[in-house]
Protein backbone atom coordinates (compact mmCIF):
# COMPACT_ATOMS: atom_id res chain seq x y z
CA UNK A 1 0.00 0.00 0.00
CA UNK A 2 1.34 3.53 -0.66
CA UNK A 3 1.57 6.62 1.17
CA UNK A 4 -1.14 7.77 -0.57
CA UNK A 5 -3.55 5.19 -0.22
CA UNK A 6 -2.70 4.96 3.59
CA UNK A 7 -3.23 8.54 3.94
CA UNK A 8 -6.69 8.98 1.90
CA UNK A 9 -7.53 5.79 4.27
CA UNK A 10 -6.64 7.41 7.27
CA UNK A 11 -8.39 10.46 6.43
CA UNK A 12 -11.86 8.33 5.74
CA UNK A 13 -11.36 7.07 9.08
CA UNK A 14 -11.09 10.02 10.57
CA UNK A 15 -14.03 11.47 9.15
CA UNK A 16 -16.09 8.27 10.02
CA UNK A 17 -15.16 8.99 13.64
CA UNK A 18 -16.03 12.37 13.26
CA UNK A 19 -19.48 11.67 12.14
CA UNK A 20 -19.75 9.32 14.18
CA UNK A 21 -19.08 11.44 17.37
CA UNK A 22 -21.18 13.95 15.85
CA UNK A 23 -23.95 11.66 15.69
CA UNK A 24 -24.36 10.94 19.92
CA UNK A 25 -27.02 12.37 21.20
CA UNK A 26 -25.05 13.42 24.52
CA UNK A 27 -28.16 14.52 27.05
CA UNK A 28 -27.68 17.52 29.57
CA UNK A 29 -26.82 17.01 33.29
CA UNK A 30 -30.32 17.27 34.87
CA UNK A 31 -31.64 14.79 32.10
CA UNK A 32 -29.03 12.19 33.45
CA UNK A 33 -30.08 12.92 36.29
CA UNK A 34 -33.71 11.94 35.70
CA UNK A 35 -33.40 8.49 35.56
CA UNK A 36 -34.59 6.30 37.95
CA UNK A 37 -34.27 2.65 38.87
CA UNK A 38 -34.95 0.97 42.24
CA UNK A 39 -34.48 -2.33 41.55
CA UNK A 40 -30.77 -0.73 41.21
CA UNK A 41 -30.86 0.69 44.38
CA UNK A 42 -32.70 -1.97 45.91
CA UNK A 43 -30.01 -4.58 44.96
CA UNK A 44 -27.37 -2.25 46.51
CA UNK A 45 -29.06 -2.31 49.92
CA UNK A 46 -28.52 -6.26 49.55
CA UNK A 47 -24.41 -5.82 49.05
CA UNK A 48 -23.89 -3.21 51.22
CA UNK A 49 -24.96 -2.33 54.89
CA UNK A 50 -26.42 0.84 53.59
CA UNK A 51 -30.10 2.36 54.01
CA UNK A 52 -32.34 2.73 51.02
CA UNK A 53 -31.92 6.66 50.81
CA UNK A 54 -28.09 6.18 50.89
CA UNK A 55 -27.84 3.82 48.15
CA UNK A 56 -30.22 6.60 45.93
CA UNK A 57 -27.72 9.06 46.76
CA UNK A 58 -25.07 6.69 45.76
CA UNK A 59 -26.90 5.70 42.40
CA UNK A 60 -27.23 9.71 41.48
CA UNK A 61 -23.40 10.15 41.73
CA UNK A 62 -22.72 7.29 39.78
CA UNK A 63 -25.41 8.83 37.02
CA UNK A 64 -22.84 12.29 37.12
CA UNK A 65 -19.70 10.05 36.57
CA UNK A 66 -21.42 8.23 33.33
CA UNK A 67 -22.22 11.67 32.14
CA UNK A 68 -18.66 13.07 32.48
CA UNK A 69 -17.34 10.03 31.32
CA UNK A 70 -18.97 10.94 28.26
CA UNK A 71 -17.92 14.68 28.48
CA UNK A 72 -14.80 13.58 28.32
CA UNK A 73 -14.28 11.47 26.00
CA UNK A 74 -10.42 12.18 25.12
CA UNK A 75 -9.07 11.56 28.58
CA UNK A 76 -9.86 8.49 30.50
CA UNK A 77 -11.05 9.44 33.60
CA UNK A 78 -9.70 7.21 36.43
CA UNK A 79 -11.11 5.99 39.65
CA UNK A 80 -9.16 5.75 42.34
CA UNK A 81 -9.60 4.89 46.03
CA UNK A 82 -12.09 7.85 47.26
CA UNK A 83 -14.11 6.98 44.67
CA UNK A 84 -14.34 3.03 45.26
CA UNK A 85 -18.17 2.83 46.24
CA UNK A 86 -18.81 4.95 43.22
CA UNK A 87 -17.79 2.29 41.28
CA UNK A 88 -19.09 -0.40 43.03
CA UNK A 89 -22.68 1.26 42.61
CA UNK A 90 -21.57 1.36 38.40
CA UNK A 91 -20.64 -2.79 38.97
CA UNK A 92 -23.95 -3.05 40.28
CA UNK A 93 -26.10 -0.94 37.64
CA UNK A 94 -23.56 -2.99 35.26
CA UNK A 95 -25.64 -5.93 36.12
CA UNK A 96 -28.75 -4.98 35.01
CA UNK A 97 -27.57 -5.51 31.16
CA UNK A 98 -30.79 -4.13 29.81
CA UNK A 99 -31.58 -1.33 31.79
CA UNK A 100 -27.75 -0.23 31.41
CA UNK A 101 -27.43 -0.47 27.96
CA UNK A 102 -30.41 1.48 27.13
CA UNK A 103 -29.92 3.96 29.91
CA UNK A 104 -26.40 4.15 27.84
CA UNK A 105 -28.13 4.58 24.46
CA UNK A 106 -30.81 7.10 25.46
CA UNK A 107 -28.60 9.60 27.74
CA UNK A 108 -25.72 9.39 25.30
CA UNK A 109 -26.01 7.88 22.64
CA UNK A 110 -23.53 5.47 23.26
CA UNK A 111 -22.52 2.57 25.20
CA UNK A 112 -19.84 3.44 28.53
CA UNK A 113 -17.75 0.94 28.89
CA UNK A 114 -16.32 -0.17 32.18
CA UNK A 115 -12.52 -0.44 31.80
CA UNK A 116 -10.38 -1.29 34.91
CA UNK A 117 -6.72 -0.97 34.88
CA UNK A 118 -4.92 -4.11 33.30
CA UNK A 119 -2.92 -6.13 35.18
CA UNK A 120 -0.24 -4.36 32.28
CA UNK A 121 -0.96 -0.78 33.08
CA UNK A 122 -0.08 -1.86 36.67
CA UNK A 123 2.70 -3.58 36.11
CA UNK A 124 3.98 -0.77 34.11
CA UNK A 125 3.03 1.89 36.54
CA UNK A 126 5.13 -0.15 39.50
CA UNK A 127 7.92 -0.05 36.95
CA UNK A 128 7.77 3.64 36.40
CA UNK A 129 7.26 4.45 40.03
CA UNK A 130 10.64 2.07 40.93
CA UNK A 131 12.67 3.19 38.34
CA UNK A 132 11.77 7.21 39.16
CA UNK A 133 9.49 7.51 42.40
CA UNK A 134 9.79 11.38 42.32
CA UNK A 135 8.87 11.93 38.87
CA UNK A 136 6.03 8.58 39.11
CA UNK A 137 4.55 10.79 42.04
CA UNK A 138 4.57 14.00 39.46
CA UNK A 139 2.87 12.23 37.16
CA UNK A 140 0.35 11.11 39.55
CA UNK A 141 -0.31 14.48 40.80
CA UNK A 142 -0.72 16.25 37.71
CA UNK A 143 -2.70 13.64 37.01
CA UNK A 144 -5.26 14.30 39.54
CA UNK A 145 -5.33 17.61 39.37
CA UNK A 146 -6.33 17.86 35.50
CA UNK A 147 -9.33 15.15 36.96
CA UNK A 148 -10.25 17.61 39.72
CA UNK A 149 -10.37 20.40 36.87
CA UNK A 150 -12.61 18.20 35.26
CA UNK A 151 -15.14 17.42 37.84
CA UNK A 152 -15.13 21.02 38.67
CA UNK A 153 -15.27 22.60 35.92
CA UNK A 154 -18.52 20.30 34.93
CA UNK A 155 -19.38 19.14 38.01
CA UNK A 156 -19.09 21.88 40.15
CA UNK A 157 -16.92 22.15 43.53
CA UNK A 158 -19.65 20.71 45.82
CA UNK A 159 -19.47 17.49 43.82
CA UNK A 160 -15.75 17.41 43.97
CA UNK A 161 -15.69 17.77 47.87
CA UNK A 162 -18.09 15.27 48.23
CA UNK A 163 -15.76 12.55 46.31
CA UNK A 164 -12.83 13.33 47.17
CA UNK A 165 -13.38 14.63 51.03
CA UNK A 166 -16.91 13.36 52.12
CA UNK A 167 -16.74 9.50 50.60
CA UNK A 168 -13.03 8.49 51.51
CA UNK A 169 -14.41 9.69 55.39
CA UNK A 170 -17.26 7.59 55.11
CA UNK A 171 -16.63 4.78 53.19
CA UNK A 172 -13.15 4.09 54.09
CA UNK A 173 -11.35 0.68 54.94
CA UNK A 174 -13.09 -0.13 58.09
CA UNK A 175 -16.61 0.60 55.53
CA UNK A 176 -15.57 -1.94 53.12
CA UNK A 177 -14.28 -4.77 55.57
CA UNK A 178 -17.50 -4.84 57.69
CA UNK A 179 -20.31 -3.38 55.32
CA UNK A 180 -20.50 -5.92 52.50
CA UNK A 181 -22.53 -8.51 53.20
CA UNK A 182 -21.89 -12.43 52.39
CA UNK A 183 -24.16 -14.11 49.99
CA UNK A 184 -25.85 -16.72 51.64
CA UNK A 185 -25.74 -20.07 51.15
CA UNK A 186 -28.28 -21.71 53.06
CA UNK A 187 -29.47 -24.07 50.32
CA UNK A 188 -29.06 -28.08 50.88
CA UNK A 189 -29.77 -30.71 48.40
CA UNK A 190 -32.87 -32.28 48.46
CA UNK A 191 -33.56 -36.13 48.47
CA UNK A 192 -34.63 -36.15 44.97
CA UNK A 193 -31.47 -33.99 43.86
CA UNK A 194 -29.22 -36.21 45.96
CA UNK A 195 -30.84 -39.48 44.07
CA UNK A 196 -30.56 -37.57 40.28
CA UNK A 197 -26.72 -36.67 41.22
CA UNK A 198 -25.84 -40.65 42.73
CA UNK A 199 -27.64 -41.82 39.07
CA UNK A 200 -24.71 -39.54 37.02
CA UNK A 201 -22.13 -40.49 38.97
CA UNK A 202 -23.24 -44.62 38.59
CA UNK A 203 -23.51 -43.63 34.85
CA UNK A 204 -27.21 -44.88 34.98
CA UNK A 205 -28.63 -41.81 33.84
CA UNK A 206 -27.87 -40.32 30.59
CA UNK A 207 -29.39 -36.80 29.38
CA UNK A 208 -29.96 -37.48 25.45
CA UNK A 209 -31.10 -34.32 23.13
Amino acid sequence: MTNTTQTRNQFKIKNIESTVHKSWKICSLDKALEYQNDEVVYRFTTLWDVSFAEAQDLFFETKKWLWLCVQTEKQRLKITTPLLIIDEMWHNFLLFSREYMKYCHDYFGRYIHHNPTTHREKEEAKKLSEADPIGAAETRMQEHIKQFGLIYQNLGLETLLKWYVEYPERYNEEFFKQSYKPMEMNWTPSPEMKKIVGLFKAGKLVIRN
